[in-house]
């Protein structure tokens, strides 16, 4: 008797290896475990042709929208993809969902969020030359979607933001929640409780649009005693330290600063910074696992200031090491994480409001410890064995 299979279909956007991968690792064993036969369908971006529907798109024409040419040169990849021998189909990241099986589990954590719930951001920060021709391109990615993810069984949203957010764009509500454990492995391994420590404060995020770590710089540049470590890399990052270079010389005062002039843009206008500078910020890259735990020891406070995050693993970690969050009130998933004055802060998306949260965990040690304590609490519901559970009971939607 042969075993049951179950194809993981994903994308992989030129190698990159994060987060998402390790869900898919966890998730793959588990199914193992559990009898199944797993294979991987993985479509590679970087080595698909420029072409759609038999239609070759001419380079100067994907580059003027790659987004839009991208996204349907996937899709139409994974339309490609044979899956006749599964018995069950499993997909990931966009634009995977639109694969037709007919047990289809959606792992779902966005859409395609330059064309849902970041057009309007997406259009406002310039990332576009004609907004009304984004916006249309928009539509037809929608109007291609919905069909698609009617067909799906059952989604696992990764938070109730993507949950609503599936309900708002298509009216789908046969969904259930699917929470990523923290670390890696089974279940991580228990932190020792520890007081906030006195050193920097920690922000740990890719320097993307729209994680916001220009946000965390600002307001770096608005505590008296107190320096603000960044954890990881971006291709925003010469943007955010050009930001900070400009807020280090006095050219621009962070608390006056517009969302446009400090995250909401291209970044593009960036201008290379030296090598030296007085900074009340420091740029720490990519860390070992053991240097990022010495960083959470030492932090008084962590901040997750993305905007409309699906989830928020960042803060997750923070509460296992006992440590508060300060996330904004448009965080999206994050403040479904943080409960304002109970696990971390919740505060208005400024340089000011985030400011001056740390220095209230700062000078409240209390405070910062009690709300340290009931993080470690949160974050211990978050384990990979709940999480595999979850999994399971979306799984059985679709494999009946």
């Amino acid at each position: 008797m042969r075993r049951r299979r179950v194809a993981i279909l994903k994308p992989d956007y030129y190698g990159i290896v994060g987060g998402f991968e390790r869900v898919v690792d966890i998730l793959d064993d588990a199914l193992t475990t559990d009898g199944w036969d797993v294979s991987r369908r993985v479509v590679k971006v970087v080595d698909l042709p420029l072409e759609v529907g038999g239609l070759d798109i001419p380079a100067e024409v994907f580059e003027s929208h790659p987004e839009y040419f991208r996204y349907l040169m996937v899709r139409q990849a994974f339309d490609r993809v044979d899956t006749g021998d599964a018995d069950v189909v499993i997909s990931t990241q966009p634009p995977s969902f639109s694969h037709v099986h007919p047990r289809h589990l959606a792992l779902f954590f966005h859409h395609h969020r330059v064309y849902y719930d970041l057009e309007d951001e997406y259009v406002e920060a310039g990332f576009v030359d004609d907004p009304e021709l984004h916006r249309r391109a928009g539509e037809i990615i929608r109007e291609l979607d919905q069909p698609r993810l009617d067909q799906i069984g059952w989604f696992l949203a990764g938070s109730q933001t993507v949950a609503d957010r599936l309900a708002h764009f298509g009216g789908h509500t046969n969904v259930s929640l699917f929470h990523a454990g923290v670390g890696v492995g089974d279940d991580a391994k228990e932190v020792p409780a520890s007081t906030p420590g006195t050193g920097d404060v920690l922000s740990i995020s890719r320097m993307e649009f729209p994680k916001r770590a220009e946000l965390a710089v600002a307001a770096a540049h608005l505590l008296s005693d107190r320096g603000t470590t960044l954890v990881g890399t971006g291709s925003r990052e010469l943007w955010v330290r050009h930001l900070d270079h400009v807020l280090s010389l006095g050219s621009a005062r962070a608390e006056e600063l517009t969302p446009a002039e400090i995250w909401c843009n291209t970044g593009r206008q960036a201008q290379p910074v030296p090598d030296s500078y007085r900074s009340p910020v420091t740029f720490a890259g990519r860390v070992s696992d053991d240097e990022l735990e010495r960083r959470f020891r030492e932090a008084p406070c962590v901040l997750a200031v993305a905007h409309d995050e699906d989830y928020g693993l960042t803060a997750i970690e923070a509460m296992r090491h006992g440590r508060p969050v300060i996330v904004c009130r448009d965080g999206g998933g994050l403040t479904e994480l943080v409960v304002h004055e109970q696990t971390g802060l919740v505060v208005d998306p400024t340089p000011r409001a985030v400011a001056d949260a740390v220095q209230r965990l700062i000078d409240d040690v209390d405070l910062a410890t009690e709300l340290g304590a009931n993080g470690r609490d949160r974050a211990a519901e978050f384990s990979w064995s709940n999480a595999v559970d979850e999994f399971r009971s979306g799984l059985e939607q679709v494999d009946r």
